[in-house]
């Protein structure tokens, strides 16, 4: 029996013709093909696109107000307003504020070209004008949006890939970014379901906008920074974490350095003082960024400013910055009190307006200084009040104390209160007249600025540059409220290489990143430009503390001071000549010191 042979199927065979065949039959026509890729690119590119959209829009309106006669011609007009001032509402609700300023000016520049073209016609020179305008005002928004969108039809369309097998190379945003999904953001990390964005390089690393999921506070982040100093294989001091102020505090700005350009010295290269803000760059900031020192808020007054650091921090270097920046100026008339007995700044002896090297000649300039305010007081009621603006004809006057807790600390053998009690008046009243304190002291404790927590609140309210400490505690002296990338004591002393940190810390007023003060190397070699007092101010005589007719006290004169029957005197003749019975009063009038008039009082 023949077995029958069993026939080949059909179908493979049909099946094959038809797979040859279907996809010339099935072709997608091209127009969809180019509307789609038209919509492609439109999504990759719209905020690169939308400042042309703007334009021709405003363009648009302008045109047709100017082909219709009135009063029909105010309808497009009054339409364009109206979307111009919706944009701007939206705008507003969600962005910070220079986004809304520019916003703001955005809006009006369009609503105002629309009128102008409505009038003058959509043709000619006032089109191209039109045109150029919109272009320069686009200039800022297409520099912030140089990155296209993500093209996510070409990443849905092409086929999964596993992760490990993405081509990563060593030191660019794609590894950055990995590093950060696997080892910061996936569940169970430091920082889970965060995002990093805007990866951009500079000269010693790179940032990023770092966000948090929801119902977290961009601290999670700065806490953070031990593990991403890991994660990215460095050593301490090279992550940083700022706030994004006027934004969702869920979102923060991460600095990460893969060099330190704090190692090198940058040196101090000329006056830098602007008058318009009353500031100065001091300090570099270790993304390459200056940090500025501010003698006084423009409108509002002069700031006082404190200085805290152990020997051997810097402290003396920053001084000589701020006091050279200061000496040539013609707005600044600084008075100087070395409370080291002069071996701090010897440098400033002969150039300062006034140098006080002992306590006694220290009293003398802080008197000054309060009879000063006195002086100034009528010309701030000419005013109507407010605070004096320094100028050529009405210099800010700073009383810069270099070691002040040697003067203001009292033991058994010396009483300084009364020099703390005219720096507390001169902190509490000299703003607004233009006279300030800026306080130089290894530990802002409140037993090193003489037992006064109102002399250290008001200095904290102004500048303050902290630099390396050696106890923790003595950080939170200075501590602004805000959180801090790591603690002054964390500070090393030197650089890997073995060079000093001198001037290395924090703008503890500033950016929460860590910088290093300018050096100026001899204050001698840049000339002094003696700002001169005002009329008011120049008519109090200046103490003789640096004449050639000075005769110098001995120790013993300078602790024993004048007979009780001298002061007893001096104070009865000032209250007979109708000075106030009030011990501050009596004190500027009479140059002594607070225990001596209130001794005075209570003898007489």
């Amino acid at each position: 029996m023949t077995t029958p042979t069993k026939r080949p199927p059909a179908e493979p065979e049909q099946r094959d013709s038809e797979s040859d065949t279907a996809p010339e039959e099935r072709r997608t026509p091209v127009a969809p093909q180019v509307a789609r890729e038209v919509r492609r690119l439109l999504r990759r590119w719209r905020n690169q696109a939308l400042p042309f959209a703007t334009i021709g829009a405003t363009h648009g309106i302008g045109a047709a107000a100017a082909a219709l006669s009135s009063p029909e011609a105010l309808l497009p007009v009054a339409a364009g307003w109206t979307a111009s001032a919706g944009i701007y509402g939206h705008v507003h609700r969600s962005t910070s504020r220079w986004e809304r300023l520019y916003a703001c000016v955005a809006a009006g520049s369009s609503a105002g070209w629309q009128a102008t073209l409505a009038l003058a016609g959509a043709n000619g020179v006032t089109a191209g004008l039109m045109w150029a305008f919109g272009a320069a005002l686009s200039i800022p928004w297409w520099v912030r949006h140089a990155e296209p969108e993500p093209d996510v039809t070409a990443e849905l369309a092409a086929p999964p890939q596993p992760r490990e097998a993405l081509p990563v190379a060593p030191g660019t945003a794609d590894r950055r970014l990995k590093l950060w999904n696997e080892h910061i953001a996936a569940a169970g990390k430091p920082l889970p379901e965060s995002t990093l964005d805007g990866i951009t390089g500079f000269a010693y690393g790179w940032k990023a906008t770092v966000t948090l999921a929801t119902g977290e506070h961009w601290h999670t982040t700065l806490q953070a920074r031990k593990s991403i100093l890991s994660v990215y294989d460095l050593p301490d001091g090279r992550v940083f974490v700022e706030a994004l102020h006027g934004e969702s505090v869920r979102r923060s700005r991460l600095t990460v350095l893969t060099s330190d350009p704090l190692q090198q010295k940058n040196h101090w290269n000329g006056p830098g003082l602007d008058p318009a803000t009353g500031k100065f760059p001091l300090m570099i900031a270790a993304d390459g960024e200056p940090l500025h020192f501010k003698l006084w808020n423009p409108g509002a007054g002069a700031l006082h400013a404190l200085i805290s650091g152990v020997t051997r921090s810097g402290k003396t270097k920053v001084l000589d910055v701020v006091l050279t920046e200061a000496s040539m100026s013609d707005r600044v008339h600084p008075l100087v009190i070395d409370g080291g007995g002069g071996a701090s700044l010897p440098q400033w002896c002969e150039r300062a307006n006034l140098f006080a090297g002992s306590p006694e000649q220290a009293r003398q300039v802080l008197r000054y200084a309060l009879r000063l305010i006195e002086r100034r007081r009528p010309a701030v009621q000419r005013q109507g009040g407010g605070s004096l603006e320094p100028a050529p004809e009405m210099p800010l006057v700073p009383v810069v104390i270099d070691e002040a807790h040697k003067l203001l600390m009292s033991d058994d053998e010396t009483d300084n209160r009364d020099i703390v009690r005219m720096c507390e008046q001169i902190t509490q009243e000299g703003a607004k007249f233009g006279v300030c304190l800026i306080l130089a002291t290894q530990v802002p404790s409140v037993k090193q600025l003489g037992n006064s927590t109102a002399l250290r609140d008001q200095v904290k309210a102004g500048t303050i540059v902290g630099l390396r400490i050696t106890e923790k505690g003595s950080g939170n002296m200075i501590d602004t409220g805000d959180p801090m990338p790591e603690h002054l004591k964390d500070l090393p002393a030197e650089f890997p290489d073995g060079s000093s940190t001198h001037g290395l810390g924090y703008m503890m007023t500033s950016r929460k990143i860590r910088a290093r003060a300018l050096l100026l190397e001899n204050p001698a070699d840049h000339p002094v430009t003696p700002a001169p007092l005002d009329p008011e101010s120049a008519a109090e005589p200046v103490p003789a503390l640096n004449g050639s007719d000075r005769v110098e006290e001995s120790p013993a004169q300078q602790r024993s001071g004048p007979a009780h029957e001298d002061v007893d005197a001096a104070v009865q003749q000032a209250i007979a000549d109708g000075t106030d019975q009030d011990p501050s009063a009596l004190m500027r009038e009479t140059g002594l010191t607070m225990r001596q008039v209130r001794s005075a009082l209570k003898r007489i």
